[in-house]
């Protein structure tokens, strides 16, 4: 779903309406159009979304990024979709840049051939509940095998976790296969096991965010910038790790992710100017959403 914010100018997330223009995807055209597509990891979506709607507020038209460019106004389209679709879209050519939120493939690296990557920035999956809910007066954190169980749907009430809480029914959100957070929870801490198929499957980490804050009785793994940025979600440690950007820099938690821009082939002049200023100015719009700016990183 491509969604213009030159037009619209506002930034949708959260609570905020979406508008679509179109769910039909489409080879990308020349950029003599001054048209760029961008799309993928909905972790990263805030954060492009709001430097595309900066940089074409700022710029107007490319003349003005670059006097070398032609004089068409500046027309940025973000979608989401997951770190899979992201990284297949740049693949077939449907979009510009793609964004991903874990790292690529052998597989993915080689049908992309000649290609790119940009750090935006880092951040983690952390487990995280309303601070309501059952589990937030039991526990502070989880281990690798506790949070599996949970995971496994091994434990289908909060008694069955712990004796000493209510027989209420423990529900379990999750993103779908094509998200980067799925791939790490199931390569770094399911392994063998397989995530409950009782779980209920969100679109976005918008959705997951959503539902985790209206529903006491949830447990889900999400970005660390959604959860650390809610007064309503409380973020748990793993293997007696905090979940903060302090230890997420260390390399003391485990589930730390980066967060990237991709291109097939080589940039083209606008492409480079915008991740340009993503990893400039831009950086500010990363750490304002609690995620690693890339200063950090390095």
């Amino acid at each position: 779903m491509w969604i213009n914010w030159q037009r619209v100018r506002i930034v949708l997330w959260g609570f905020l309406t979406v508008f679509v223009l179109s769910c039909q995807p489409q080879l990308v055209e020349s950029e003599q159009d001054g048209v760029l597509r961008i799309g993928g990891s909905t972790t990263l979506l805030p954060v492009i979304s709001t430097a595309a709607r900066d940089f074409m507020e700022k710029y107007e038209a490319w003349d003005k990024v670059d006097p070398s460019l032609p004089d068409n106004e500046i027309v940025i389209f973000v979608s989401g979709g997951g770190s899979s679709f992201g990284i297949r879209s740049a693949i077939n050519g449907t979009v510009d840049i793609g964004l991903a939120s874990r790292d690529l493939k052998d597989k993915e690296k080689e049908l992309l051939g000649n290609h790119q990557t940009f750090l935006v920035g880092k951040d983690a999956v952390v487990i995280a509940t309303n601070v309501n809910n059952p589990i937030a007066v039991l526990k502070d954190g989880f281990t690798h095998d506790e949070l599996a169980l949970i995971m496994s749907g091994a434990h289908d009430t909060f008694q069955s976790f712990d004796n000493s809480l209510p027989p209420e029914e423990l529900v379990l959100f999750v993103r779908d296969s094509g998200a980067g957070s799925t791939e790490i929870i199931q390569n770094q801490i399911m392994g063998e096991r397989q995530i409950s198929p009782d779980a209920l499957q969100l679109s976005s980490q918008g959705a997951l965010l959503k539902k985790l804050e209206s529903n006491e009785h949830g447990l889900a793994y999400i970005s660390s910038g959604l959860a650390l940025g809610s007064d309503v979600l409380k973020a748990y440690s793993l293997d007696g790790v905090e979940p903060t950007n302090e230890n997420f820099i260390s390399g003391q938690y485990s589930l730390v992710r980066p967060l990237l821009m991709l291109v097939k082939g080589e940039p083209s002049v606008m492409q480079l100017h915008f991740i340009d200023y993503v990893l400039n100015e831009g950086q500010k719009i990363v750490e304002s959403n609690n995620y690693v700016p890339v200063i950090a990183v390095e």
